[in-house]
């Protein structure tokens, strides 16, 4: 008798613990406008979310009976925001060496940084963290999800691409694309060395490879640093290192790894066109402000380009010592290039409204774009653009249930991110939100 009492307990029990999980891993969002960004909104629409996933939405959707509901009337969801290009979310932007293609940003990555908490607040679900602008080959970023206790459980996609800057970190302009060039020389040789047949390895002109006896090797410019050679007291990269790093710039030369290509001014973009061109360059533009000079030579580009987070700012002609007013969004929607948007370093949110995805939006509808494609540079356009698509970037069945759901209309001044979910799950919520609640009570005075 004891040993059925114990049996139809552990029965009982164990009904009771799968209708327990049942309820947590089924969410009904319910009652609140949904922009898809795949589609037309629906008003008063419905998301069943199940283990993560989007399973249906639309106007007409039944609720399971074991979901947990969440009623959202009067309020709006769209797609999590998307960051195509960051540098925070590391202890530094750099190495010290400015050549290292053999690393990768996730091994500087803390997911207790208060960068990530910010991007919660503010409705950024992924991002793709990449080496930063000072550098000549900096290294690997990777994408993530902005929440996760660890960061292998965060990563979308390891090796989104191989940062290259046109900015020189030390000596002079000319000696820093010299360099550049050579390491992609040396790594288009390689590729066409792994090419050639067997029987022809051997048989490949000396003067080709730079294995001549009496050739003379590069000199270098003043300032210029070999790969090999260690920066301010760094270790000099070991031999696996090396090699990593080579296979990394083959993959590169070949178009298969792509390139978040940096270029500072104006002139840079000719020079990176170029690279583009002799190299076979899968590249992403990342601009400097003082690039929409050159605006016009960026139509046709594979990729959006990535704009500068100081959307609008003032300059002096040199000539007529005229003030004129420049506003990038403008411009290169006028010049016909698409484009997506980074914001300023979150140090400087308090400040600065650039630091904020909504407010970049804004900027742009103000000055002409329409408030749909506004919404889709802030998810599916970077999601397509760093190969996520597939996963993220709007609200459809089967792709990561990654929303944002906003106290009214998106670009509206009076508007709040009101929750963050990342995977299915509440990662973000203002009524919880201590530091918000501190930083919005009433003075003492």
């Amino acid at each position: 008798m004891k040993t059925i009492k114990i049996a139809v307990c552990s029965l009982v029990s164990f009904w009771g613990a799968c209708n327990t999980g049942m309820g947590n891993d089924t969410l009904a969002i319910v009652g609140g406008k949904i922009i898809t960004l795949a589609g037309e909104p629906i008003e008063k629409g419905t998301i069943i979310v199940r283990d993560g996933k989007i399973e249906a939405v639309g106007a007409d959707i039944k609720v399971p009976l074991e979901a947990k509901v969440l009623d959202i009337t009067g309020q709006v969801v769209m797609p999590g925001f998307i960051d195509p290009h960051t540098s925070e979310g590391m202890g530094q932007a750099n190495e010290r060496n400015e050549n290292v293609p053999f690393l990768s940003v996730v091994d500087g990555i803390d997911p207790v940084m208060e960068f990530f908490e910010e991007c919660r607040r503010s409705g950024v679900t992924t991002a793709a963290i990449v080496p930063g602008n000072s550098t000549l080959i900096g290294g690997h970023g990777v994408v993530l999800k902005t929440s996760g206790q660890y960061v292998n459980d965060m990563i979308v996609k390891r090796d989104v691409g191989m940062k290259i800057s046109l900015r020189p970190t030390s000596g002079s302009r000319m000696a820093h694309i010299s360099k550049l060039r050579r390491e992609l020389e040396k790594a288009k040789i390689a590729v066409e060395k792994k090419n050639q047949p067997e029987a022809e390895k051997g048989d490949k002109p000396a003067e080709a490879t730079g294995e001549a006896n009496n050739e003379q090797k590069p000199t270098e410019q003043p300032g210029e640093t070999n790969a090999e050679a260690p920066a301010d007291g760094a270790p000099p990269p070991s031999a696996a290192e090396l090699s990593r790093g080579q296979d990394a710039m083959m993959a590169v030369v070949q178009g298969k790894l792509p390139v978040f290509l940096y270029c500072d001014t104006a002139m840079d973009v000719t020079t990176a066109q170029s690279l583009v061109k002799d190299y076979s360059l899968n590249a992403t533009f990342v601009l400097g402000r003082n690039t929409y000079k050159a605006a016009e030579l960026l139509k046709g580009t594979k990729q959006p380009v990535v704009l500068d987070p100081t959307l609008i700012f003032w300059e002096t002609d040199p000539r007529t010592k005229k003030d004129s007013k420049v506003i990038l969004t403008k411009v290169f929607q006028d010049a016909g290039v698409p484009f997506v948007f980074q914001t300023s370093e979150s140090s400087a949110r308090t400040t600065s409204a650039s630091s904020y995805f909504w407010y970049q939006a804004a900027v742009a509808v103000k000055n002409g774009m329409s408030e749909g494609e506004a919404l889709k540079t802030l998810s599916i356009v970077p999601a397509k653009m760093l190969g996520i698509d597939e996963f993220v970037g709007s609200i459809e069945a089967g792709k990561d249930a990654d929303l944002v759901i906003l106290t009214g209309e998106p670009l509206k001044l009076e508007t709040w991110v009101e929750k963050t979910i990342v995977r299915g799950e509440v990662v973000y919520d203002r009524s919880q939100d201590e530091k918000l609640a501190r930083l919005l009570a009433p003075s003492a005075d």
